[in-house]
């Protein structure tokens, strides 16, 4: 079980804090709205006859916008923040900030760990294509206090060095069970056997219900499912 992370200290809210592309697509759009008005309100206002060359000026931000769509495809999110120390899981303790947590002593788990650097944003029409991968959120009750980090995922293979130990953490019990840990496992490792026997012993013991837990093994037909029933919940 291995799994290392920088964490992520943001300055401030993103707000104004735009990427080139981001400025020069809104630099280029106020441009083609305010330019005409402004050269129709001096034609109207003081009867000014203006060359229709001036217009063509409007060419300019229109290029810019073409360009601004052109740089955010190989562009990433601006950091807005930096990275001081780090977080290691280790076979009985997460280290933040050169600070044990024993997982037994750990309440109310959070955590998010889906963002990582390279991460392609499909759902963005402008702005930056690519996600730095600092969305990630670790977050735990200790001795009566709140500990809260974001930290950085280098990669898809982060993720999985990620769910792996959670994986590891959560079914051997080495934090507290409690049922809402089991949703921070994504579906492709509740696909392995540790995952499975581990729900498995969950329904013996009668700590979640066979439904529920056929459910988070997951199936791909009614047979299936009754012989995991069969299996499980007899």
């Amino acid at each position: 079980m291995s799994f290392t992370a920088s964490i992520f200290y943001p300055d401030k809210p993103k707000q104004f804090d735009f990427t080139l592309s981001e400025k020069l697509n809104w630099y280029s759009l106020i441009s083609i709205i305010i330019y005409p008005l402004l050269l129709l309100f001096v034609e109207k206002s003081f009867g000014y006859d203006i060359s229709k060359y001036v217009y063509y000026l409007l060419i300019i931000p229109a290029i810019t916008y073409f360009i601004a769509g052109a740089i955010r495809l190989n562009e990433y999110e601006n950091l807005n923040g930096s990275f001081i120390g780090s977080i290691s899981f280790k076979e009985d303790f997460v280290i933040i900030d050169s600070v044990e947590y024993q997982y037994n002593k750990i309440e109310n788990l959070i955590l998010y760990g889906n963002s990582y650097s390279g991460q392609r944003n499909e759902n963005t029409r402008s702005g930056p294509m690519y996600s730095n991968g600092v969305h990630n959120l670790i977050s735990f009750n200790y001795d009566d206090n709140k500990i809260a980090r974001n930290f950085k995922l280098d990669s898809e293979r982060h993720i999985d060095e990620l769910q792996s130990t959670l994986l590891d953490i959560i079914t051997n019990e080495k934090i507290t069970y409690q049922r809402k840990y089991l949703n921070l496992i994504n579906e492709e490792y509740r696909a392995f056997m540790k995952f499975e026997s581990f729900i498995a012993k969950l329904i013996k013991e009668k700590r979640i219900e066979c439904t529920e837990g056929l459910l988070l093994i997951g199936y791909n037909s009614d047979k299936e499912a009754k012989e995991m029933r069969t299996k499980y919940c007899c």
